[in-house]
């Protein structure tokens, strides 16, 4: 295969990420650095360390599909054995504290398409997959069952930690009788999201989040009669972005080319503007929907896989391509290309609100695509990501988060969410076609 222009940087890429993952080869090594006291979050005014063994986002999983994908391309070289390792780690883990839920980045999910990743086309781990899929078959229902039982929360439907994370394994899943059933069950969920319902006299999306149900205190206070979340970890976008992908594969619901249709444009309707070019704050509040447009005001914002234009723009383009609708696919090209010019609130190489979300959903659209979209950009961030590397530290790359009165401090994460894993396996994919569907938790 031809070799990315970044090599001219004098930056070997597939080097870099072998030694990555040769150094962590050794669970008691990584386990020291993932301890350190210097790796605690404040939130909430208490300390958390966010490792966990058994989640996606922070733990073994994602280790296990950095180990997978190297194995797809270099199967001489015995990475295998130590995806095969950390998977009986992670085996262990489980047996000790058993799974706890459904979820994608911190549950059966997760764990479930790290051992696909690992199991090289599904010739391994048979029985393993299947103790995922019986717990997904048994969960799912009541799960489903709950959220319409009630009012919305962000986590009954987003890509995290709800059904469209969720969503995104059954989708990449051999498809036999439980899982079509878990895969229809799902989907008419999210659909049946796009229903209206009223609140305050209004009609709404069924989408709407009361106040009562933000993720903090301080978001409940902000939008005090509720608000509506655009983002792809937590908005609407989820939601578009699986029912696109799955009328692209073929699987097609009573209302679901309405819902996508619905979702995609309710992103238009309420983009923002600076200079004629179109960004998505992270939420709209209950006056701007009955304004009926976004607010001048920016209350969030952000250009990242998380949050902002490069989220939203994938899920635009997968329903302007599952529907060949050209305005959605060709606004969101557009609008993606102006967004690397000027990418704002981005501090990390990290995956969820970093750089390596960018650069993977930039693939993402390329390889799909006729023609190449985004050769130069992908360049660009590239470029940007390694411009990161720290040859001093154990695992290259840091994420960067702001701590209380401490600014923006480097801590160092694992995980695929905002870990090393989650920066290596994009840049691999700049060099390397990607062999395993690792992204496929990130809905890509």
């Amino acid at each position: 295969m031809e070799r990315s222009a970044v090599t001219d940087i004098q930056f070997d890429i597939v080097a870099t990420v072998k030694d990555i993952a040769t150094r962590m080869k050794q669970y008691d090594s990584l386990l020291q650095v993932v301890n350190h006291p210097r790796q605690q979050l404040s939130v909430n005014g208490q300390s958390i360390n966010p490792w966990n063994p058994l989640t996606l986002s922070h733990g073994i999983p994602g280790v296990c599909m950095l180990y997978a994908e190297l194995h797809a391309h270099f199967p001489e070289e015995g990475w295998d054995e130590v995806g095969h390792q950390y998977l009986s780690i992670l085996v262990n883990e489980i047996t000790q504290q058993g799974i706890h839920s459904s979820s994608m980045f911190s549950g059966a999910a997760g764990i479930g398409l790290a051992a696909i990743c690992l199991s090289q086309n599904f010739q391994y781990y048979h029985k393993f997959i299947e103790r995922i899929d019986d717990y997904l078959y048994n969960h799912i229902p009541e799960m489903i069952a709950n959220c319409q039982q009630r009012d919305v929360f962000i986590s009954d439907y987003d890509v995290i930690e709800g059904l469209s994370g969720i969503a995104n394994y059954l989708l990449v899943h051999p498809t036999d009788e439980r899982i079509q059933q878990l895969q229809t069950n799902v989907l008419e969920y999210l659909i049946q999201l796009s229903q209206d319902k009223e609140v305050k006299g209004l009609q709404v999306p069924g989408w709407y989040i009361p106040s009562a149900h933000q993720f903090t205190t301080q978001e409940s206070e902000l939008y005090p009669d509720g608000n509506f979340n655009l983002g792809l970890s937590h908005g609407i976008a989820g939601p578009l972005l699986i029912l696109s992908k799955a009328w692209k594969q073929g699987i097609r619901l009573h209302g679901q080319e309405q819902a996508i249709r619905k979702m995609a444009d309710f992103l238009l309707q309420f983009a923002s503007e600076d200079n004629g070019h179109l960004f998505w704050k992270g939420f709209i509040s209950w006056d701007e929907y009955k304004a009926g447009h976004a607010s001048t005001e920016e209350s969030f914002r952000r250009d990242a896989w998380c949050y902002g234009n490069p989220g939203i723009g994938l899920a635009l383009w997968y329903a302007g391509t599952a529907l060949e609708e050209s305005l959605y696919r060709d606004l969101a090209i557009t609008n993606l290309k102006e967004t690397v010019k000027d990418i704002h609130s981005i501090f990390s190489p990290t995956f969820c609100h970093g750089y390596a979300g960018i650069l993977q959903i930039l693939q993402t659209i390329d390889k799909q695509s006729t023609v190449p979209q985004f050769e130069k950009e992908i360049e660009i961030v590239s470029k940007t990501i390694i411009n990161f590397y720290d040859k001093q530290y154990l695992f290259g790359f840091h994420n960067y988060e702001h701590f209380e009165n401490s600014g923006l401090v480097p801590v160092d994460y694992i995980g695929l969410l905002d870990g090393v894993t989650g920066v290596c396996l994009p840049l691999l994919a700049v060099e390397l076609t990607q062999m395993t569907p690792w992204d496929q938790s990130f809905s890509l």
